[in-house]
């Protein structure tokens, strides 16, 4: 069931009014169905370099907008890549993201 609720979040960089480049990070909350990687997905990933730890299942894929990042239960996950499925959306994310200064709005 898609019970879980998790924040999209999208980063990107904006020139704020002194002119220089800031990094700014903007939310989305959504309802999302948690899973874990299977064995033979996490392995084939681990040949070529990436580390996928969680997935996240979207209802409807017009729920995901691009972003690049998602928090759920106070972590922030990097999202490696996402499988439309009929309706739905697979969001394969990893946990190596960290936000540092980034401004956090919620939308």
């Amino acid at each position: 069931m898609y019970n879980d609720y998790i924040q999209l979040l999208k980063t990107e960089n904006v020139t704020d009014e002194c002119g220089d480049t800031i990094e700014k990070t903007t939310a989305r909350g959504v309802f999302a169905e948690v899973k874990s990687i299977g064995y033979r997905e996490k392995y084939t990933a681990l040949s070529m370099g990436f580390n996928p730890e969680i997935k996240f299942v979207l209802a409807d894929y017009d729920d995901y907008q691009g972003e690049n990042l998602v928090e759920w239960n106070d972590k922030i996950y990097k999202i490696l890549r996402t499988y439309r499925d009929s309706t739905q959306i697979e969001l394969i994310a990893t946990d190596t993201a960290v936000l540092t200064t980034a401004t956090i709005t919620t939308v």
